[in-house]
């Protein structure tokens, strides 16, 4: 049984679009990229939190990693939520072509 972080516990929905193999580096670094719809205090959060390699060669060349707001619902909207993070973390079926899309919603998303 895996333990689920407490923080992480009030995500809808979530997907990790890429992460490091670790049997090819089982001592790191270790990068990811995922899109995950939460819960907040007063609505829903969709959010990118992007932790890429600089040389990697995925995404948008000159993207930050960062937590990025792509968008915020309110308390009846659950549901939009949820659609919107699937829609974005779906967009095409090449997972280079998915973190493009993604690092050009960044670029006008709130950066955390």
């Amino acid at each position: 049984m895996h333990n689920i972080a407490e923080s992480k516990k009030n995500h809808l929905w979530r997907k990790v679009i890429w992460h490091t193999d670790p049997d090819e580096h089982p001592l790191g670094p270790y990068h990811s990229a995922e899109v995950y719809c939460c819960e907040e205090a007063n609505g829903f959060a969709v959010w990118y939190v992007r932790k890429l390699s600089k040389d990697g060669g995925l995404g948008v060349p000159g993207t930050d990693n960062a937590d990025y707001l792509l968008n915020f619902y309110s308390k009846n909207s659950r549901d939009d939520a949820i659609e919107r993070a699937v829609l974005i973390s779906n967009s095409d079926p090449s997972v280079e072509k998915v973190l493009q899309n993604l690092d050009k919603l960044a670029a006008a998303a709130q950066k955390v």
